[in-house]
């Protein structure tokens, strides 16, 4: 008797690792799959104009780092709490 299983998934995460389906057996990935880059442009695209509306440039990064990395680091946590909301 023979049974209808569902299909196995190509690729699997699981401890930390990636798992690509070969045959029957599944193997370890080397190489994590490609980074979803649509939100990662759309995160960049945030912290580039929240810096600007901001007034944080390259001026401020040459005058006092440790303020501009400050702000830049607040900028980052509020754009990722921005895409969290998405």
């Amino acid at each position: 008797m023979e049974q209808n299983l569902p299909p196995l998934p190509p690729v699997i995460f699981e401890n930390g690792l990636y798992y690509e389906l070969r045959g029957e057996q599944y193997y370890p990935c080397l190489l994590p799959p490609e980074p979803d880059t649509t939100k990662d442009k759309l995160l960049e695209a945030i912290i580039r104009q929240m810096a600007e509306a901001q007034g944080i440039d390259e001026d401020l990064k040459a005058r006092d780092q440790m303020a501009w990395v400050g702000a830049m680091n607040n900028i980052k946590s509020a754009a990722l709490e921005i895409m969290r909301e998405r």
